[in-house]
């Protein structure tokens, strides 16, 4: 009896932690759709899963007062020991990423996710998917914003595929959603598995381009730190900007390199090189320490869901770094944690410093700084 009653308070606390996270009424999001589950198999080349083998020993250090220390003693560690038993194991967990918690901390596709026992699909993979959705085209002027203080519902018939195609025209791209691994939980399109993180994606690379500046974004370099999967690297390389820097910890890095090479001609994708030409245009995969004994201008630096969250010592690298190295700094992120982003950057000029909510999820802050060359 009071193991019922254990996960039915599990239950019901994940369902009202996500019922804050929306935006509009849940009954504007009663939209017609149907959750589908990734089967799809594909493969990397040996070339590839022999740079990601070769990787499996440089382990990064994190610091107990980063977020990534508990997540990798926990989760990644398994998938560590697995892989680096032989090529053969790294392959299977590469084309499993399910079952080894890999993407556990940046993406859901997760047995420890997936698999719980209070998990529920409707309320974490249809309407939250649904409510980024409308917030999306709300934000492209595609729907008119919801007034919450007007109780007759606005939006009435609404159709996923018809406000995709909408999407598709305003941002003058044809999405294709990649779900290259088993697994992957969203809901069921025409351009494939619609889920969270790819609504996001769609927005912040729309964001980068406009930054950047609409006729001059495909000459510009961009440096993304904590990219977690990379799909914000793979929607800008679709809009135009193929001169792209990924720098995470050892396992993001593994996992980029394991979706992009998936998703985008594998020969453009660079993990990890012994020398970089950062004006070439292929997304670059590197580690911290690489990028801090750089000193590679970038046109914009950007980042997500992680400054705040990674430990002191590497916050300030990555302010020094910005600093010295970047002209616009483009940044999402929480303020829930010791340090927030500003804090880094509080001696900046007001008029070079910009700071507004984010679009597509509550709680979150984009701030915008803007440097001297």
């Amino acid at each position: 009896m009071e193991i019922r009653k254990y996960f039915r308070i599990k239950y019901y606390r994940e369902i009202l932690n996500l019922k804050y996270q929306f935006f509009r009424k849940q009954s504007l999001l009663n939209i017609k759709n149907k959750i589908l589950i990734s089967e799809k198999k594909t493969k990397l080349s040996k070339n590839k899963i022999n740079q990601i083998y070769n990787l499996l020993n440089k382990q990064d250090k994190v610091d107990k007062d980063s977020m990534w220390f508990d997540i990798l003693n926990n989760y990644h560690k398994n998938f560590l020991y697995f892989a680096k038993q032989s090529k053969k194991n790294l392959e299977y967990a590469l084309d499993n990423p399910h079952d080894y918690n890999i993407f556990y901390g940046f993406d859901d596709n997760c047995k420890a996710i997936h698999d719980k026992s209070s998990f529920n699909f409707k309320f974490r993979y249809s309407q939250p998917i649904i409510d980024k959705l409308l917030s999306l085209c709300e934000f492209l002027g595609i729907l008119r914003l919801d007034y919450p203080e007007n109780l007759k519902k606005r939006y009435v018939n609404l159709d996923i595929e018809k406000l995709i195609t909408k999407i598709e025209k305003k941002i003058n791209l044809k999405l294709k959603f990649n779900n290259p691994f088993p697994g992957e939980k969203g809901i069921k399109t025409s351009k494939g598995i619609l889920q969270i993180r790819e609504v996001q994606a769609i927005y912040q690379a729309f964001k980068i381009r406009k930054i950047l500046g609409q006729n001059k974004y495909k000459n510009k370099n961009v440096l993304e730190f904590g990219g977690g999967m990379g799909r914000t690297a793979y929607y800008c390389h679709k809009f135009g900007i193929k001169n792209y820097t990924l720098v995470d910890l050892l396992i993001p890095r593994i996992c980029q390199v394991n979706y992009l090479s998936r998703s985008i001609e594998e020969k453009k994708i660079v993990l990890n090189p012994k020398k970089v030409d950062f004006n070439k245009n292929n997304i670059k995969i590197i580690s911290p320490n690489f990028l801090f004994s750089k000193n590679f201008k970038f046109d914009l630096v950007f980042n997500s869901d992680s400054f705040t969250e990674i430990d002191l010592i590497n916050q300030k690298k990555y302010e020094k770094y910005i600093l010295k190295n970047s002209k616009i700094f483009f940044s999402i992120n929480h303020e829930n944690n010791n340090h927030n982003v500003r804090d880094f950057f509080k001696n900046l000029n007001s008029n070079n410093y910009s700071r507004n909510l984010y679009w597509l999820r509550r709680g979150y802050i984009e701030e915008q700084f803007k440097f001297l060359d």
